[in-house]
């Protein structure tokens, strides 16, 4: 989905060095952590590195907690089906049986089927595990999940986060190498963050070794990583993307069709540092010579 953007990509070169080392084992860090300003090409990097697993055959999650982009709802459960919707059903088979009892699904597959009547279930136990509500009102289909996202009590809610890392943990084991893209950090919810690191960051060093996690965010995010973890060290940090080069700033354009000339590459000279503004520019530069020459 993001090839014909991808192909007028010019740049990154450190980075994609340092990523292929990471996939490679040549390292000991296991999460790449790119940190910069908005307008600086992290989204773009990010689906660049998509495109490297993709090519290479390695199994990728791309997780952006930019809703307006992704449409990605940002919550933990939200996140899991995600991660198996990218491995697919046969790599997740115990994430999807855990996300199904804890969101009712199970009870909702046999509505969809027709084999269920109208009611409520209350789940099981005390932590309404598997509850919902089946074809009231018209046959409206409200999950009890929806429902109760609040009313869950910390230890209710720790124990199902518990319950969904170990079996995300076990089938990405179980797969062997893996590479996770999570994208615009900073806009994860903060339950949400504290669970990825609960789940994954904390295992990459003995639970998940094959696994490599890059984090896009910006600066703002910093705390989050800089506090006293475990995985502290497992963590290769880079605070800005590098900037473009003259000779790069006239592939792009040309890449776009635009011919630009020596005078015009130092008047955009900015560009090399904002890759947002670079593409702004070459898009005006075409409407100013009505279309590229």
């Amino acid at each position: 989905m993001f090839r014909d953007l991808l192909d007028k990509f010019v740049d990154r070169k450190p980075e994609l060095g340092l990523f292929r080392q990471m996939l490679g084992g040549e390292t000991r860090q296991r999460l790449l952590l790119i940190l910069d300003g908005p307008e600086k090409g992290k989204t773009w990097f990010i689906w660049r590195l998509f495109q490297e697993c993709q090519d290479g055959g390695v199994p990728v999650v791309h997780l952006d907690f930019d809703q307006r982009r992704s449409g990605l709802a940002g919550d933990w459960l939200s996140v899991a089906d995600e991660v198996c919707t990218a491995l697919g059903d046969q790599h997740t088979p115990h994430t999807r049986d855990c996300a199904a009892r804890l969101a009712g699904l199970s009870a909702l597959q046999d509505l969809l089927a027709g084999g269920s009547t109208p009611g409520v279930s209350f789940g099981q136990g005390n932590d309404f595990t598997g509850a919902d509500i089946r074809n009231i009102a018209g046959g409206n289909i409200v999950q009890i999940r929806t429902l109760l996202a609040g009313a869950l009590t910390p230890a209710q809610a720790a124990q199902q986060q518990g319950a969904l890392s170990r079996a995300l943990r076990d089938d990405l084991a179980a797969l062997g190498r893996a590479v996770l893209l999570i994208d615009t950090f900073e806009r994860a919810p903060e339950d949400t963050r504290i669970w990825l690191e609960r789940w994954v960051f904390r295992s990459l060093g003995r639970e998940l070794p094959q696994t490599l996690v890059v984090v896009a965010g910006r600066p703002e995010c910093r705390p989050f990583f800089q506090q006293p973890r475990p995985w502290s060290g497992l963590i290769a940090a880079l605070d800005c993307l590098s900037s473009f080069s003259d000779k790069e700033i006239v592939t792009y354009y040309e890449r776009c069709g635009l011919v630009v000339s020596d005078h015009e590459v130092a008047l955009l000279a900015i560009a090399r540092l904002s890759p947002g503004l670079m593409a702004q520019l070459g898009d005006r530069l075409a409407q100013a010579r009505g279309g590229a020459r």
